[in-house]
């Protein structure tokens, strides 16, 4: 779902931002020593944007390319996942709709947002991935099982550049593809818990994570570090998928694509804040609303986002339940949002009729 990637893309990165470590090696002295030191700088909170655009060849029914957006407020932390308040909106550039969604985690809870409501996931869930990182510290391993230290090579000096205000230096580096996924993968695994299975991504086995680095081109990424205060203020990447013509029929006919993201963290170690709602309902009574838990796997899909999913087959639908949402559906929903005012929420509660058409 693009919710879990976002929320991995900004724990991720974030978290690449606020723990130790620093370029494994490089061409360039003062870029590596400048990574070592700002890495070294813990950086607890900021807030956060990410600008994310995904591009993708040969997949039926995706006209992309895919653009995913998150802001808000971050606060990490080493023995709970992090606290954040993230508005997410995912949207098919070229058709100019979108779909407005959320995350919200206080530590020891997480909510979903969703058509101007907040969902709690089951609280045992998120125990459950606290309980991990608690043993991931007692056994000293890297927050979140990220090592930013396996991830760089050959780091150099770009210059100056300006970011957010802040004057800021820009260092350019190559990236160890296998290294990452294999930390993000980590993340995902602990996302599944936190988030729960239907809203999360699903942690890769080894033989798909070597099958993913293998289509991973040319990926690169930019550190931009305060001048001042030495922290990291901005992180960018680009890559480029190939995928080979013997995989191609495997990956639905995905040819290839790319991906580029940039993620500013302002104030870092500022006074940002997350609570509880007031109010929130169970994640399971959005599950029904939509169709079940596959309804949930599929909120990317082609439905005002321009990815491209197949809707249900009624005649698969067992008896009792309901079948996932049609794709006129999702972009009659889509258009009534783009209608509502942010502010008023029964209009936005509203929407969610056109779901059940």
């Amino acid at each position: 779902m693009a919710l879990a990637a976002a929320v991995v893309a900004v724990s991720g990165a974030a978290t690449l931002a606020a723990c130790g470590g620093g370029s494994s090696g490089g061409n360039d002295g003062d870029a590596t020593q400048l990574l070592d030191a700002a890495f070294a700088r813990s950086i607890k909170s900021a807030d956060v944007k990410l600008d994310a655009e995904l591009k993708i060849r040969g997949l039926k029914g995706f006209s992309g390319p895919l653009k995913l957006q998150a802001s808000g407020p971050y606060v990490g932390s080493k023995t709970t996942v992090p606290k954040a308040n993230l508005d997410i909106n995912v949207g098919g550039v070229s058709q100019g709709q979108s779909l407005q969604v959320g995350l919200l985690s206080t530590g020891d809870r997480a909510f979903l947002k969703f058509g101007g409501e907040l969902y709690e996931q089951p609280q045992a869930k998120v125990a459950q991935a606290n309980k991990e990182l608690r043993a991931d510290k007692a056994s000293k391993k890297p927050t979140l099982g990220i090592d930013p230290k396996s991830w760089l090579r050959e780091a150099t000096m770009k210059g100056d550049q300006t970011v957010g205000g802040v004057p800021s230096e820009h260092v350019s580096a190559k990236v160890d593809v296998k290294s990452l996924l294999k930390d993000l993968n980590g993340v995902a695994r602990k996302g599944t818990n936190a988030i729960g299975g239907a809203t999360a991504p699903q942690p890769l086995s080894q033989k798909r994570l070597s099958e993913a680095a293998d289509t991973i081109k040319d990926p690169t990424f930019d550190v931009y570090v305060g001048k001042k205060d030495g922290l990291v203020h901005r992180v960018s990447g680009t890559l480029t998928l190939s995928v080979p013509k013997a995989d191609q029929a495997k990956a639905k006919g995905i040819t290839g694509g790319s991906l580029r993201f940039t993620l500013d963290l302002t104030d870092p170690n500022g006074s940002q804040t997350v609570t509880a709602p007031a109010s929130s309902r169970p994640i399971s009574e959005l599950s029904s609303q939509l169709g079940g838990a596959a309804a949930l796997r599929g909120l990317s899909g082609r439905s005002g986002t321009g990815t491209g999913t197949t809707p249900a087959d009624p005649s698969t639908t067992s008896p009792g339940t309901s079948a996932t949402p049609s794709t006129a559906a999702f972009k009659r929903y889509s258009d009534c949002l783009d209608k509502a005012k942010p502010g008023d929420t029964q209009a936005i509660a509203r929407c969610r009729s056109e779901l059940q058409k």
